[in-house]
């Protein structure tokens, strides 16, 4: 059987990639016996709903911006 920490690792791939039946089945175990995960589960699909959208806008800026803020920064 998987410990925590491994089971942790599942329930964050779990949000972004389709697990396998063997991966499926061991967190169904786990999560039956441990009120923990159960709990790590519920609050990391509350917090991806939350925040999961803002890694994917966010956008670098370009050597020109940051310069740009540099200048006005010294300013």
């Amino acid at each position: 059987m998987k410990d925590c920490k491994e089971i942790a690792q599942l329930i964050d791939r779990s949000d972004w990639e389709k697990l396998s039946f063997k991966e499926r089945l061991s967190l169904r175990m786990h999560n039956a016996m441990c009120g923990q995960c159960r709990g790590y589960k519920k609050y990391s699909h509350i917090f991806k709903s939350l925040f999961g959208d803002i890694t994917k806008a966010q956008e670098c800026l370009t050597c020109d911006e940051k310069e740009e803020m540099k200048k006005r920064m010294s300013s």
